[in-house]
C-alpha cells in the first residue's frame, strides 16, 4: 500500500479528496495499528484468552457494566454523533461503510489497547494503569486525528463547534468508561468490540465514500497547527476555501 501511495498520489494537493487515495492512507494506517499490536504482544493476548470468564457472565455487576458501555456508545454515535455530522448530501455505500467501520475499528481498538497492554504488563496499582493509558490513548487519538485522520482520510464531517462537542460528549467519555471497563475486568475483545460499535457508526453517518466513488467530494477544512502543520479545522463555509488555499501554498512551499 505505501508503494501505491507514493506512485500514485504523494503530492496531491490538500484540498482535493479522492475516495481511492483516502482508502489507501487508511489501510497504511490500519497495517500500522495491526503491526504494533503484534510487536506489543497485545494480539496474542487477545487471541488467547476468553471473550468473557464463566464468573464474569454470572456477575450482575459485570453484565450492567457491559451493557452500559455499549448503550453509551449506542447514545453518543449512533445518536448524537450521527446528528452533529455534515455529510454534503454524499451518497450512502452502506456495504463499504460497514466493511471500512470494521477494519478501522479492529485495527484502531488494537491500537488503543496496546497502550493499556503495555502499561498493565508493569506493577503499578491499576489506578495508575488506568490513568496513565487514558492519558497515552487520549494524546495519540488528538494527533492522529487531528494531524492525520481527520484531514487525509475522512472528507469533510464536521464544523468547529461540532469537533469540541463531539470531542466532549463521544470521544472523551467513551475512552474513560470503557477503558475503565477493561482496567476492571481485562476483557481485550470486548474493548475493540465497543470501538469497532462505534466506529462502524462514524462510517456510516459520515457517508464514507466507497473507493470506487466519482463525485465530487468536499475536503476536509485546514487550518495551521504545532509547527504550522495542518490540522482540522471544520467547515465554516465557502469563504474558508481562501484560507485553505494560502494555507496549502504556503506548505507546497516548505515542501509538506
Amino acid at each position: 500500500m505505501l508503494g501505491v501511495y507514493v506512485t500514485k498520489y504523494r503530492g496531491l494537493p490538500i484540498d482535493v479528496y479522492k475516495p481511492d487515495m483516502a482508502w489507501t492512507r487508511a489501510l497504511i494506517y490500519f497495517s500500522f495499528c495491526n503491526i504494533v499490536s503484534a510487536a506489543t504482544g497485545t494480539l496474542e493476548t487477545l487471541l488467547n484468552q476468553p471473550i468473557a470468564t464463566n464468573e464474569q457472565l454470572n456477575d450482575p455487576i459485570w453484565i450492567t457494566f457491559c451493557i452500559f458501555c455499549f448503550t453509551y456508545i449506542f447514545l453518543a454515535y449512533w445518536i448524537l454523533w450521527a446528528r452533529m455530522t455534515l455529510t454534503f448530501d454524499r451518497k450512502y455505500y452502506i456495504g463499504s461503510e460497514i466493511v471500512f467501520g470494521l477494519f478501522w475499528g479492529i485495527s484502531t481498538g488494537q491500537l488503543l489497547l496496546s497502550f493499556y497492554h503495555l502499561w498493565n504488563m508493569t506493577s503499578l496499582p491499576k489506578w495508575t494503569i488506568y490513568l496513565c493509558s487514558y492519558v497515552s490513548m487520549g494524546a495519540w487519538q488528538y494527533f492522529i486525528q487531528d494531524y492525520f485522520w481527520d484531514i487525509k482520510v475522512s472528507p469533510e464531517h464536521d464544523t468547529p463547534r461540532s469537533i469540541i462537542i463531539k470531542t466532549v460528549v463521544s470521544h472523551i467519555p467513551n475512552v474513560a468508561i470503557c477503558l475503565l471497563f477493561l482496567v476492571f475486568y481485562n476483557n481485550y475483545l470486548i474493548f475493540i468490540a465497543t470501538q469497532t460499535f462505534a466506529l462502524i457508526a462514524t462510517s456510516i453517518f459520515q457517508k464514507f465514500p466507497a473507493p470506487w466513488a466519482k463525485e465530487d467530494f468536499h475536503a476536509p477544512m485546514v487550518k495551521p497547527g504545532l509547527f504550522g502543520f495542518p490540522r482540522a479545522a471544520g467547515y465554516l463555509g465557502e469563504n474558508d476555501k481562501t484560507s485553505r488555499k494560502q494555507l496549502t501554498n504556503g506548505n507546497q512551499l516548505n515542501g509538506r
